[in-house]
């Protein structure tokens, strides 16, 4: 049989497979073949294996509960995506694109977010990471009338304690000043290293700097 172009597979929480597909899942990448329930015939396949993980899949090799052989052969490049709360600067940035991808899903017209929503969203620790950011953001749009989602339209899994308490002046800031004081709080939390308060903002080093130099601060002022 002709080999078919290279197709990308992509496989969601694989700790989590069962045990007897693993060795399913082997053969075909280390044979590219596999056959289907019911043929008698074997397919060749070229196929590119992309997987997510919740799980250690080094520990649970250790544990036998994931075959060791399958572990070493898929574990070629591995990326490391931080959690939500290890990226607080994206958080405004990602809010916006799954507000407007939101309103389209449920036709309803654009909606922006309001300063005091933005700051309750960038300090909010996201135990549930993005599933959980469009959970809260698809119920405060369905709990919208207007053409702004507002802080008191958000909902928390976690509740009402969970949320951040906002002073009054926070209202009234633009998201670029929320930015910038939400990194100031971050170098004065690490005392003025820039490298570990980009490793805390979940931002490369060179995006800090140029963040720094757009808003004028200076490391200097936070060393002690």
């Amino acid at each position: 049989l002709e080999v078919p172009h290279r197709a990308t597979l992509f496989l969601d929480k694989i700790g989590d497979m069962d045990g007897a597909l693993q060795p399913n899942l082997l053969k075909v990448l280390e044979d590219r073949r596999f056959r289907r329930v019911g043929d008698v015939a074997e397919r060749r396949v070229d196929v590119r294996l992309v997987a997510a993980r919740s799980h250690d899949l080094a520990e649970m090799v250790r544990e036998k509960r994931f075959r060791a052989d399958l572990y070493y052969r898929i574990n070629t490049v591995v990326l490391r995506v931080p959690a939500l709360r290890e990226r607080a600067a994206d958080i405004p940035l990602l809010a916006d694109a799954l507000l407007r991808r939101l309103t389209q899903e449920m036709g309803r017209p654009e909606l922006e977010l309001a300063a005091d929503a933005v700051e309750a969203l960038a300090t909010y620790p996201w135990p549930g990471n993005v599933r959980e950011l469009r959970n809260v953001l698809e119920r405060g749009v369905l709990a919208t009338q207007g053409r702004q989602l507002q802080r008191r339209s958000l909902r928390f899994e976690s509740g009402a304690a969970a949320s951040p308490v906002l002073d009054e002046d926070s209202l009234h800031l633009t998201l670029a000043e929320l930015e910038r004081r939400h990194i100031e709080r971050v170098l004065d939390h690490e005392k003025g290293h820039v490298v570990v308060a980009a490793e805390r903002l979940g931002i490369p080093r060179s995006t800090l700097y140029q963040k720094l130099k757009e808003f004028g601060i200076d490391p200097g002022d936070y060393r002690r």
